[in-house]
Parts: C-alpha cells; structure tokens; sequence
C-alpha cells in the first residue's frame, strides 16, 4: 500500500516537473491582465496624482514605486461601481479645472500648479472624498512598498535569525 502512494507522487511530482516550466515561461508583467475600469488616461492622470501628491526627490517618489499601479488594482477590485464613479468624476474635474485655469492639460502643468489644483479639488465639497480616498490609498501605497520597507523602515522579512553558541 505505501509504494503505491510513493508511486503516485513520483508521478505526480515528475509530471508537474515537466509541465511547470512551461506553463510559468510565459508570466511576465506585460501579460498579466489590467483592469479595464479606468481609461488610457485616467491611468495617467491616477500616476500624475500620486506624482504629486509624493514627488520624486533624493529618495524614490510614487511614481518610483509604482503606486499608480496599486492605486488602479486596489480601485478597480476592492471599491464599488459608485466609487469608481466617483474618482472618475474627481479626475474629469481636475482635468477641466487644468484647462480653465491654466490652459494646460494637468500632466503639462507645472508641479506647483497641480499641487494647486489637488487643493481646490479638496475645497470642493462634491470631490472632497475622492481627494481624501486619492490621498490616503497613495500614502498607503507608498509606505507599503517594498523600497520604503527595507530602505526606510529597515524592514526584514523574518526578523530573529538564531545564532548558536556551539558549533556544530
């Protein structure tokens, strides 16, 4: 009875050593599958957001870290349609209030500009938790990643490492 069992997970084990290599050749960052929640440029507009909100500097800012692409996940997966909505109409205004104010879009704005903008899409009552959420899950986003971890934080992944008093 047991060599069968060690049979059966020889083959097994044999088999998901032949096939693994293959299946996993084709994962790579380019194939992985995007939400289609947000447009080509409200993608943009979520990294220049975040671009602003933590700009790049002597350490690595937002956009450094890739928070645009935890903001678009963490947006299209975990918050609700009318959510969604919500930001979509915070990120059109922004857009608008760019081409009103300074006849620029909001990416060719200059930093300061667009720090302005964010503040008076802050005084708007209509956007105000669409700035609050930008803000907030940017920070999150920031402060979670594995540069800020280990370069600030000086996180390690298993803290404690035993060291004997005999050798061994």
């Amino acid at each position: 009875m047991k060599r069968r069992k060690l049979l059966q997970s020889i083959a097994l084990s044999a088999g998901a050593m032949v096939i693994l290599p293959s299946w996993a050749q084709g994962w790579s960052r380019e194939n992985i599958v995007t939400s289609h929640v947000f447009k080509l440029e409200e993608k943009e507009m979520l990294r220049l957001i975040a671009g602003t909100f933590i700009p790049e500097g002597a350490s690595k800012g937002a956009n450094g870290v890739g928070v645009e692409l935890f903001l678009e996940k963490l947006f299209s997966d975990c918050y609700t349609i009318e959510d969604q909505n919500k930001l979509k109409a915070a990120i059109k205004a922004l857009m608008l209030q760019a081409d009103l104010n300074h006849h620029l879009t909001f990416g060719a704005c200059s930093a300061a500009q667009r720090e302005g903008l964010l503040v008076d899409l802050e005084k708007s009552a209509e956007h105000l938790w669409a700035y609050t959420t930008l803000r907030t899950e940017t920070i999150r986003g920031y402060t979670t990643s594995e540069y800020v971890l280990t370069e600030h934080y000086h996180y390690v992944m298993a803290p404690g490492f035993y060291h004997g008093c005999v050798n061994v």
